[in-house]
């Protein structure tokens, strides 16, 4: 049953990413839900059932509109497996049960506000709010013995995780006076309500690691001075995941908990 339960989430990941890739678009242009179907984003033609099997569509249209030929991002189907990954891990890790399932609802928001923030540099309140709402799941069930809830942490545990990185970070944005986006920080407070403070320091310690790398990389490869603007999002939020599925086995690895 193992196996099926992860195929399940695989599956269900897969679905779940191709509403993604939606929210993705239309969030930023505000382009509600009831005006239209689903369409091509260079000719507006709407797509069929069968131009929307999440990444085996792409793969027979070779990445192509039906209709009008253009090219389709590849995107779209990296957003669909790479959601599909995560709930996998998020099932691998939890096992089937409560905490599982919202985690895979935390990562999911994750990747929408990740990619909204590459293409626009901001991140939506909505996803902020949402993440926020997500962790009234984790706190009420800190009360409670046997809740599954991994961590062992109490439940101020998860009040210290709203400031636990989000007020350092908002004071190197005074600092460095617009080095760092509000949403940033806006985000490790939601964040840290949802993963505790401990978890939420380890995942900005990370994404902040992988950020400086990505901003290195892409001085060195594309010429980008110091002073331009780089998404933070997308790094803090793949710190986020590594802290979510494996930061309590590390912390327990080095003798910290």
């Amino acid at each position: 049953m193992t196996i099926v339960y992860g195929v399940l989430y695989g599956l269900f990941g897969l679905v779940v990413g191709s509403f993604l890739n939606v929210c993705i678009y239309r969030i930023p242009r505000r382009i509600f839900w009831q005006d239209s179907h689903s369409f091509c984003p260079h000719c507006g033609s709407a797509l069929k059932w069968y131009d929307m099997i999440p990444v085996l569509s792409w793969i027979i249209l070779r990445g192509r509109c039906r209709t009008c030929h253009e090219r389709i991002s590849p995107r779209y189907p990296l957003v669909e497996a790479g959601n599909a990954l995560l709930w996998v891990l998020s099932y691998v890790t939890f096992g089937l049960g409560w905490y599982s399932a919202v985690l895979c609802v935390l990562f999911s928001l994750l990747v929408v506000g990740s990619c909204i923030d590459l293409d626009i540099m901001e991140l939506p309140n909505g996803i902020v709010i949402a993440i926020a709402v997500l962790g009234i799941a984790p706190f009420v069930a800190s009360f409670f013995e046997g809740s599954g809830l991994p961590g062992n942490l109490p439940w101020w545990g998860y009040l210290v995780g709203i400031a636990a990185a989000s007020v350092p970070l908002f004071l190197v944005a005074l600092v460095t006076r617009g080095g760092i986006g509000g949403g940033d920080v806006k985000l490790l407070a939601a964040v840290g309500f949802f993963a505790g403070w401990r978890l939420v320091l380890m995942g900005t310690l990370f994404g902040v690691v992988l950020g400086a790398i990505m901003a290195i990389v892409l001085m060195i490869a594309f010429g980008r001075t110091r002073k331009a603007m780089l998404p933070l999002v997308p790094a803090l939020s793949l710190g986020m995941v590594v802290a979510l599925l494996w930061g309590d086995a590390i912390l327990g690895r080095l003798g910290l908990i």
